[in-house]
């Protein structure tokens, strides 16, 4: 959903040089951290800096990659200021999969989100310069942690009263010996894929993308379809994308790893 009559984002005079003047709108569904603002044909991000971790340049580089091979927006501008960084896309047609206008047809939804994921997960392993595996995403959580920048209170419901310690040292003690690697979205909810009439539009919010085992998609695929539609699609979810795939236990090692992001 949007909001409208939020004060306008104060943008950069090079985007301003590249973007026409528009009547912002606050998006307010997502968690990506940053600020997004839609205008009838823009997209725009805004993401406070933090040392030296750019997310957005990270997302740039990966919509740069995916341009020709899936659909996804085409970057606009990116600009970093000493405070904050900038990235301007275009808008795709359509509405996230979490819309009610999409939800009308639940079957559709589920069915279109496996489809959209194999067709993802399909695409050259070795053509993907963004490492998305264990190694990387562990050396990760454990930064976050000792920052302090985990938090524990939007942790799923099995894991309340949890720490975030105790998640990382249930991830450590549990971690799969293989890993499935394929090009994974990293964040595949049902709000970050869009649906235009009866086919999907394209993915957004890709600034997770890399090498990752398959269950570090299906694991939040299926979550978000078990919070949003229910447990019976999640599991028709899984039949569409097909069962051989699947692993049980690798299902519950990657919801427990996103507790940490």
């Amino acid at each position: 959903m949007t909001v409208p009559d939020l004060p306008q984002p104060q943008v950069p005079l090079p985007l301003r040089r590249v973007l026409p003047a528009a009547r912002w709108e606050a998006v307010t569904h997502g968690q990506s951290g940053a600020q997004v603002w839609s205008s009838r044909r823009f997209v725009l991000k805004v993401a406070a800096r933090q040392g030296l971790a750019r997310p957005l340049h990270a997302e740039l580089l990966r919509l740069r990659w995916l341009t020709g091979r899936l659909p996804v927006p085409e970057v606009v501008g990116y600009e970093v200021t000493p405070d904050a960084e900038y990235l301007a896309v275009t808008r795709l047609p359509g509405v996230p999969l979490h819309h009610p206008d999409a939800l009308v047809h639940p079957l559709r939804v589920t069915e279109l989100l496996a489809r959209a994921l194999r067709e993802l997960h399909a695409l050259p392993a070795r053509d993907c310069p963004f490492n998305a595996s264990l190694s990387v995403t562990l050396r990760q959580a454990t930064e976050r942690l000792e920052a302090g920048q985990i938090d524990e209170s939007d942790f799923d419901d099995e894991r309340q009263g949890w720490t975030a310690a105790l998640v990382m040292n249930e991830l450590l003690r549990t971690r799969p010996l293989s890993e499935d690697l394929v090009v994974a979205h990293g964040d595949p909810c049902l709000p970050n894929l869009l649906l235009d009439g009866e086919y999907l539009s394209g993915f957004i919010d890709v600034g997770r993308l890399g090498l990752a085992d398959r269950h570090a998609d299906l694991a939040l695929a299926h979550r978000s379809l078990t919070h949003t539609i229910g447990p019976e699609m999640a599991e028709r979810f899984l039949d569409v994308y097909g069962r051989s795939l699947v692993d049980a236990g690798k299902l519950e090692y990657y919801a427990l790893l996103d507790e940490l992001f």
